[in-house]
């Protein structure tokens, strides 16, 4: 077991090799069982988002625990993709379980949180039931931050995977939601919501380019500055919206959001 000092905090707070061997031994179980790509996709996508987990967490001045807690929620956070994908072949939770729960169901099945104070298990747990909903309810200090950080650090994954994605002539359907691949159709409703300055819901998507609005529209969704300004460098929002038809209807959308990319890239600090 961890070793724990008498104030609770493990010695070396970032340090979560051991954690990081427990999630490889369970990745592996399930890709030697079940080869997939789509699995493959979950095992990078976890170790990127805990990568830009390190990068908020770090520019943002976490307290040690909080932070500890950030690193474990982003490392296991998506462990629910893993036997959903093998139980149902989809990562729609509409059509199969909501991964978040799934994830939690595993984490305490495999006791990876073995070691840890009760108040990271709790920590941790919460943000892993969560860190998929569309908003956060009301939470208390250092859960809400803690979650903010692993969403954060999602979020500004799965920029890079969709750009990837979209940038393919047919998108792998399972990865972009099973919204029609109709290049020239949109609907309204979405343009006006992001427009508006909100975010779409993932339910009121019906088209490929639906997708690629509410993805622009998630400049809005990041609680750091640090993640926005890593967010507009990546390149990969501006790539995905750049992908949208040039059309006189959806100009108004396409240039708001470069612009806000725009304004957030000029931004000192």
């Amino acid at each position: 077991m961890m070793h724990v000092c008498e104030n609770n905090i493990p010695p070396s707070w970032d340090d979560i090799r051991a954690h990081e061997a427990r999630f490889e031994g369970f990745a592996a179980m399930f890709l030697r069982e079940h080869p997939s790509d789509m699995l493959r996709l979950k095992r990078e996508h976890t170790y990127k988002v805990l990568a830009h987990a390190r990068a908020i967490i770090a520019k943002e001045g976490l307290a040690s625990q909080e932070g500890r807690a950030a690193l474990l929620a982003a490392l296991y956070h998506d462990t629910g993709r893993f036997p959903q994908y093998v139980r149902w072949r989809t990562f729609s939770d509409a059509e199969s379980e909501n991964h978040g729960y799934l994830g939690v169901h595993v984490v305490k099945k495999e006791h990876f949180l073995t070691g840890e104070p009760q108040n990271i298990h709790k920590w941790v747990l919460t943000t892993i039931a969560l860190h998929n909903r569309y908003a956060l309810p009301a939470l208390p200090e250092p859960y809400l931050t803690i979650a903010h950080v692993v969403r954060d650090a999602d979020k500004l994954d799965i920029m890079r995977i969709m750009a990837q994605h979209l940038s393919q002539p047919i998108p792998t359907r399972d990865v972009v939601l099973h919204v029609q691949d109709a290049p020239q159709l949109w609907s309204q409703s979405i343009v006006d919501t992001v427009l508006s300055g909100k975010v779409p819901s993932y339910r009121d998507l019906r088209y490929i380019n639906d997708f690629r609005i509410l993805l622009g529209s998630w400049i809005h969704d990041l609680h750091f500055r640090s993640s926005k300004k890593a967010c507009v460098a990546s390149g990969f929002l501006q790539e995905v919206i750049k992908g949208l038809p040039s059309t006189l209807e959806l100009q108004p959308v396409t240039a708001y959001l470069l612009n806000e990319f725009s304004t957030i890239g000029n931004l000192r600090g």
